[in-house]
């Protein structure tokens, strides 16, 4: 091995000028495939092709067609009576014209808009609620006709007649969420407008194509504006810490070439940009940082010890390259790990985290030194910075300290470990979608007003099989949709369910003179089959072919549901499940919709925590007893790295806040950078020791050495990840949050109870005075 890492550095010092080339020539043709790359929030994008979700939500659409709508919600406030004044009326209508305008809506609701069907002397029509607006008597007369329609009440407008929505379907895009994002856009734009904006309407906006827009346009404005933010400040703590305008700057040559050949890769294999995948440019940062500044303090030791750029640089490479690699595949093991959840962006992150890891050792170990055996500026403010400043005071009197309180720290390390352990089972799962966004956030605020005024936004779809064509016609099984139907709108968490059965009753009460008590499914399948002729005769603008298939073989219930924490959303769904198995045996039923994909990601989150901890434990775990050639130093590298994310859980368990995509991928992915820092520690302490240095020496060479690095990378780390916290966007504010606590608690394991066990483990003999082994602490 050593042949090969001298060879390496050989090899990039000898063609220093093509690794800069080539570095340069990738770079620019990464840019050809970023033209693959668009953002796409869709919930199915999240399963696997054969996954059973994913399958029955496929379904859905290919038997009823587009699913998501757009809901634009209407308050009459001020000094309207209700929605039925003139004014309130042409806006609504100018709403509904306006999105059927688009091309992207293929069918709206409204209120302008909404034919109800009746009997018309002895003859079954379906009529406008309201044709003339401004018409007092058609006002009146509405207002009468909507009260008694159960189609209209609770889902189109509430029973104040004050709140009305109009609701655009949208058309299905499996590989693209642009076309909700441009409609959204539309659609805030035209509300804008003065007669809008200067009436005395509320306006309020949600569905799925309102989510997909704030996902995508909130997720973008904290990249734009924070990800530059957290650079520049990391780029002027470099600066501090090194007094180099190379070293500040460098570390980003190999950052920005790192993630640009990453997002290559990513155009490449044409993975869409997603809410998950924001946290990979602050990861690869993290990354860049912490093997760039090593590299960096490496390459000015050697400086400082007399050796010219390129010499420097060949030294920095050979004493680097081991650890560096363990680093890389230890941190891309950790998001390999993060693989074995069952959700397709989360994969796709974990892929990208590890190449991007791997991309970034081979920069930092070939472009960086070529860069840097170039650089001749070796200033005496940056020699006494990297030498003699404080970091390098503060690390050397770390041995002496931990010595002292090894007892003490290790007692304490272990009560954190065990504490941790005992707290983090009550961790909770809440992959809510909505809490991604803050409180005050308009789209969250709106996504309640929904569920207060209509029972939710969020559908739990029941695709139901009759057994045979035309079975829906069948009375017998419509009774038992209907008894199930009844059950649902029973539960407290469900609103007005939608399906073929309302118009059913309806177009039976009609057909036999208004008579309410004809309000019930007919006793024949002919019976119902010429209820629904009839009701086709009269020229309806619903079809009804989003509540049952072309054959006449499946119907549909759309149910509306709050929007729930994950573990009520849990308890409802399998109250569901457990009513159909003991109550409807005989019915064949199918959920699915959003809000049951939602809760299908949070039990594969929960799978694919546990599963993804245990697999980079081990492989890390494994890495380390390789590296280190013994099963102690394995073990012993491995508790600072494991126990700063443990601590984290902990501390999620202990405040209540739910592991979600954002936490889950956080802890896993700064579990392999966590341990970085202790394989530099562990690494340059061994060496020391085959040196012939006693404990405490070694540990002392460690902490002046390795330790001068932990602590530059970690300051510069856990500032800038601090930015993040001024996101709007909350998994990205998680992100920095958790990236900095656990990074920080890394940064005190490396540092303090590492060298503690050090200590206890194999500090039987009496420590030497430091001086009189100088030149053993300065060889190598």
């Amino acid at each position: 091995m050593t042949g090969f890492i001298r060879g390496w550095a050989d090899g990039v010092l000898r063609f220093r000028w093509l690794v800069i080339l080539m570095a340069l020539v990738l770079t620019g043709l990464s840019f050809v495939p970023m033209k693959n790359l668009y953002f796409d929030s869709s919930n199915e994008r999240f399963f696997l092709k054969d996954d059973p979700n994913y399958l029955a939500f496929q379904n859905m659409l290919e038997l009823f067609g587009d699913n998501e709508y757009l809901s634009i919600g209407v308050v009459a406030s001020g000094d309207n009576q209700d929605l039925f004044q003139a004014e309130t009326l042409d806006l609504i209508e100018e709403i509904t014209v306006f999105l059927e305008e688009q091309e992207m809506v293929t069918q709206v609701r409204s209120l302008t808009r909404y034919q109800y069907t009746h009997d018309d002397d002895g003859l079954l029509a379906t009529d406008y609620l309201i044709e003339e607006f401004d018409d007092e008597f058609a006002q009146e007369q509405a207002r009468s006709i909507i009260v008694n329609e159960p189609l209209a009440l609770g889902t189109l407008i509430t029973e104040d007649l004050k709140h009305t929505r109009v609701v655009g379907r949208v058309e299905y895009k499996s590989d693209t969420a642009e076309h909700k994002v441009e409609l959204v856009n539309r659609t805030y734009d035209f509300i804008s407008q003065p007669q809008f904006q200067n009436s005395n309407l509320e306006f309020h906006f949600s569905g799925q194509p309102v989510f997909s827009h704030e996902f995508e346009t909130v997720t973008q404005s904290d990249s734009s504006v924070l990800n530059p933010a957290m650079a520049l400040l990391m780029i002027v703590i470099l600066y501090i810490s090194f007094r180099s305008i190379s070293a500040m700057l460098l570390p980003w040559v190999v950052i920005g070439t790192g993630i640009i050949l990453t997002t290559g890769i990513q155009g490449l294999m044409v993975w869409p940009h997603s809410v998950v995948e924001s946290a990979l440019v602050p990861t690869l940062i993290i990354i860049g940082v912490g093997v760039s500044v090593h590299v960096l303090v490496e390459f000015y030791h050697f400086r400082s010890s007399g050796q010219n750029p390129k010499d420097a640089a060949h030294s920095a490479i050979t004493h680097l390259w081991l650890p560096a690699f363990f680093t890389a595949f230890t941190t891309a093991a950790g998001f390999i790990a993060l693989s074995v959840t069952k959700l397709v962006p989360v994969q796709q992150f974990a892929y990208l985290g590890a190449i991007g890891a791997m991309v970034l050792f081979l920069l930092a170990l070939t472009l960086l030194p070529a860069v840097l055996s170039f650089v001749p500026w070796f200033s005496q403010r940056t020699k006494n910075t990297v030498e003699n400043g404080l970091i390098t005071k503060f690390t050397k009197l770390i041995p002496a300290w931990t010595k002292k309180f090894r007892v003490t720290l290790a007692s304490i390390g272990l009560m954190l470990l065990l504490g941790g352990l005992y707290v983090i089972p009550g961790i909770s799962v809440d992959s809510n979608f909505i809490t991604y966004f803050k409180e005050e956030n308009q789209v969250r605020k709106d996504l309640n007003y929904f569920d207060q005024h209509y029972g939710g936004i969020n559908i739990v779809e029941m695709i139901v099989d009759s057994g045979e064509e035309d079975g829906v016609k069948n009375p017998q099984f419509l009774k038992r949709v209907e008894e199930l139907q009844a059950w649902m709108e029973a539960q407290p968490e469900a609103g007005n369910a939608n399906s073929l059965v309302d118009f059913v009753k309806e177009i039976s009460e009609s057909v036999n003179e208004e008579n309410p008590d004809y309000r019930v499914i007919p006793e024949t399948s002919n019976e119902v089959a010429q209820y629904l002729f009839l009701y086709e005769n009269t020229g309806p603008d619903e079809d009804l072919s989003d509540l049952r298939d072309f054959d006449n073989q499946y119907l549909r219930i759309s149910v509306p549901v709050l929007n729930m924490p994950a573990t009520e959303t849990s308890v409802f769904l399998h109250r569901v499940e457990s009513q159909l198995l003991k109550h409807f045996p005989d019915l064949t039923v199918e959920l699915t919709g959003n809000m049951v994909m939602y809760h299908v990601q949070d039990e594969y989150i929960n799978e694919g925590m546990i599963q993804s901890f245990l697999l980079a434990l081990t492989v890390i775990g494994i890495s380390f007893i390789i590296l280190f050639r013994s099963l102690k130093y394995g073990l012993v590298a491995l508790v600072p790295s494991v126990v700063p994310v443990l601590l984290t859980g902990a501390i999620l368990a202990i405040t209540g806040v739910p592991l979600n995509l954002g936490t889950m991928i956080v802890g896993a992915m700064t579990m392999g950078i966590a341990v970085d820092d202790a394989i530099h520690v562990v690494n340059r302490y061994l060496f020391a020791k085959k040196l012939g240095l006693n404990t405490y020496d070694s540990i002392y060479r460690a902490m002046s050495e390795a330790g001068r690095a932990v602590v530059f990378t970690s300051v510069v780390l856990v500032t800038g990840f601090s930015v993040m916290l001024f996101g709007s966007f909350i998994p990205y504010i998680y992100t920095g949050l958790f990236a900095a606590t656990i990074l920080g608690l890394a940064l005190i394991g490396d540092l303090v109870f590492l060298p503690a066990i050090l200590h206890i483990l194999d500090g039987k003999k009496k420590s030497e005075n430091i001086e009189t082994n100088s030149s053993a602490l300065n060889a190598g």
